[in-house]
């Protein structure tokens, strides 16, 4: 299962460099903007103090946005980090709210899903969660069913994944079920069902329940 999930993670290189170029870029830019600006420092002497505030409005502006972009690419380099790690250590235990926040994040490399899909995140931050379970499988089960989602239904699809209780939630209400998406979805979820109770509802598009089992 770990070379299934290092497999995924490989197959959305070209968004992680992607996510990784944009915030790159904007800090070059801006970088190149404040190197400009100190190049005429010593033009600066006897400026009305309303153009030197405006010049120091713009450098925090730069700087402010440098921070922005550096921060976006430590986010990045963390969600694969973690995936690295969790993905060698197997059967481990699991914080499902670092877990969730992390995959939905590593995610965002598929521009199908940053670009195309409207995502609502809750998780309960209030109780800590922790399982012990094969991440591998977690992984495999979670992005599986988000990817059959994402292959069935069109751009502008609505995804809630939500943290209640202990139990995984995945909703789409966009999603037309039938047999053959519900094989899907089974066999996606067929490395987790030994280790998890899951629940699937399709009243409403698709509402599955994902919680793992205590020891």
């Amino acid at each position: 299962m770990k070379e299934k999930v290092f497999s995924h993670a490989g197959s959305l290189l070209g968004g992680v460099i992607h996510n990784l170029n944009t915030p790159l870029m904007w800090i070059m830019g801006r970088a190149q903007l404040l190197e400009a600006r100190n190049e005429t420092l010593e033009k600066l002497n006897g400026l009305p103090t309303e153009e030197l505030q405006e010049i120091k409005k713009k450098n925090n502006k730069d700087i402010a946005s440098i921070i922005e972009g550096t921060k976006k690419i430590d986010n990045i380099l963390k969600t694969i980090s973690y995936k690295v790690q969790m993905a060698n250590e197997g059967t481990t235990v699991i914080d499902l709210r670092e877990y969730l926040t992390m995959e939905m994040d590593f995610l965002m490399a598929d521009m199908r899903f940053k670009h195309e899909t409207k995502l609502e995140v809750v998780i309960d931050e209030t109780k800590s969660c922790y399982v012990r379970a094969d991440y591998n499988a977690l992984s495999l089960s979670i992005t599986g069913i988000i990817n059959i989602i994402i292959n069935t239904t069109n751009k502008g699809r609505l995804i809630k994944v939500l943290l209640e209780d202990g139990t995984i939630k995945i909703m789409c209400p966009d999603i037309t079920m039938a047999p053959e998406i519900n094989e899907e979805i089974n066999a996606a979820c067929e490395k987790l069902c030994t280790i998890a109770d899951i629940f699937t509802d399709d009243a409403n598009g698709l509402d599955i329940s994902i919680k793992i089992k205590r020891d």
